[in-house]
């Protein structure tokens, strides 16, 4: 015999650990440190299955990661535009941690020194840039690969994904500029020095791995590499010139 529980939600009573009318789980209690320590955090970020896992599948087999997403195996993922946002607003805040940081250890060996405004949206806010550059990223990627399986919203989710990792990539640039700063006590340029090694290889090496993985069988391995090519090239040249106009490319 099963015991019957009572839905604190509707009201409704029945047995096993669910709600059958409302969804509801039946083992509700009082909110207490374990509901702050387990509930809110799995409701805001999904920590079980959801948001770390995916950063970390993002990371470890990107293309994996969002083909298995593609395929409707979605229950261990994060959604992709909440993921985007989530780590925008996070990637965000440490970037600004980070650039006072470099802003005081310059301060410190430069006594007098006055940190300037840079001014202009962007360069305070890189990843809005990074989430405006999506859709125009997905035409590309749609055009060039029009041949495949995936269609325009396809690519929009998979741009989506990739968008979130960049973000990253610019927080890994800041990391990269302090500790330079540490090392020869000067801002240094990081327009070309910089930007190109670190940011623009890591994101050419992500879009080359997850449209090369998502796309190896709907090309002949030659014919995928020269589109790969010349789609990373065209990719490449767009951020460029937009990091440029914005000013994100020099950012203290």
């Amino acid at each position: 015999m099963h015991k019957t529980h009572v839905c604190k939600n509707c009201g409704k009573a029945a047995a096993g650990n669910f709600c059958p009318n409302c969804g509801q789980s039946y083992h509700e209690g009082k909110i207490d440190a374990h509901y702050f320590l387990h509930d809110i955090p799995h409701s805001v970020f999904h920590v079980d299955k959801g948001f770390f896992y995916t950063l970390l599948s993002l990371f470890t087999r990107p293309g994996g990661m969002i083909r298995d997403y593609l395929e409707g195996k979605r229950v261990k993922y994060f959604r992709p535009f909440a993921y985007v946002i989530i780590m925008s607003t996070i990637c965000t805040l440490l970037v600004k941690l980070i650039s006072a940081g470099i802003a005081g250890t310059y301060a410190k060996y430069h006594p007098g020194y006055v940190a300037e405004d840079k001014g202009g949206f962007f360069n305070h806010y890189f990843s809005v840039f990074i989430f405006l550059m999506i859709p125009i990223a997905s035409v590309i990627t749609f055009l060039f690969m029009r041949r495949g399986k995936y269609n325009f919203w396809e690519h929009f989710l998979i741009n989506t994904y990739i968008a979130a990792q960049l973000n990253i990539m610019q927080v890994l640039v800041y990391l990269v500029g302090w500790v330079m700063m540490l090392v020869t006590h000067q801002f240094g340029k990081i327009d070309i020095g910089l930007y190109i090694p670190f940011f623009m290889t890591a994101f050419l090496f992500m879009y080359g791995s997850v449209f090369g993985f998502l796309m190896k069988d709907d090309y002949r391995k030659g014919w995928l590499v020269l589109r790969l090519t010349l789609m990373n090239c065209f990719l490449f040249f767009l951020y460029f010139s937009g990091f440029q106009l914005t000013g994100t490319m020099r950012p203290w």
